[in-house]
């Protein structure tokens, strides 16, 4: 599976971005080149508006709101921003999810003669146990691959507790690389599903309600 996401990236000919270590320049994460374009690109219009708030968001929260340009810095805890990556893995596999399924009840309704919402809205109404089924990795395979993507990036958790400097433009590359390997992990388990039956990942609600 993993083979099929890096084949994916080398369509857009986006290089994954490779151990932060190998990032850090005079005690500054550096990545490029930036590839913004090239990872916006695999979205449509309605999901790349939800990934820029995300975006915005989450650096809205590290980098002083009066400096928005890309040369603008931010110090950030390398074990958060770890997860920060991790969620954004998870918030592309559930854009994908609820994309197909909003395209599927569009051309039902279009077939009817209904009004059909805009996939803001028609996630807005999801109850819980449909966010669960889209957001959460169907497979046993996918949950494994994002922990050991997220490893082989940022290390153990306990080499985590560092804080690195980084540019907003760098944290931007980021975190679109994160909702792009979440959206092509969400197509990778499609089709390897098809081909050899993948384990389900039957526990993950059990572990979440454990570690309560």
């Amino acid at each position: 599976m993993y083979m099929l996401i890096l084949y994916k990236f080398s369509e857009i000919r986006v290089p994954l971005v490779p151990k932060l270590p190998s990032c850090i320049y005079n005690g500054r994460l550096e990545i490029s080149p930036s590839k913004d374009w090239e990872l916006e690109s695999i979205h449509s219009f309605d999901v790349l508006e939800l990934i820029k708030e995300h975006s915005n968001a989450v650096i809205s929260l590290r980098v002083n709101s009066s400096l928005t340009e890309d040369c603008a810095t931010t110090e950030i805890d390398k074990n958060h921003l770890s997860k920060v990556y991790t969620a954004s893995v998870l918030y592309g596999y559930f854009l994908k999810s609820a994309s197909l399924r909003h395209q599927l009840e569009c051309s039902l309704s279009q077939h009817h003669g209904s009004f059909t919402k805009q996939l803001r809205h028609y996630i807005s109404e999801f109850d819980p146990k449909i966010l669960q089924r889209c957001a959460k990795p169907r497979s046993h395979e996918a949950k494994s691959l994002i922990e050991k993507q997220s490893l082989a990036l940022f290390g153990p958790e306990e080499s985590s507790k560092e804080s690195i400097v980084t540019s907003f433009s760098d944290l931007k590359r980021l975190l679109l690389e994160a909702v792009a390997f979440g959206t092509f992990l969400w197509d990778t388990e499609e089709y390897v599903d098809g081909a050899f039956k993948l384990k389900e990942n039957e526990n993950a609600e059990e572990e979440e309600n454990s570690s309560v």
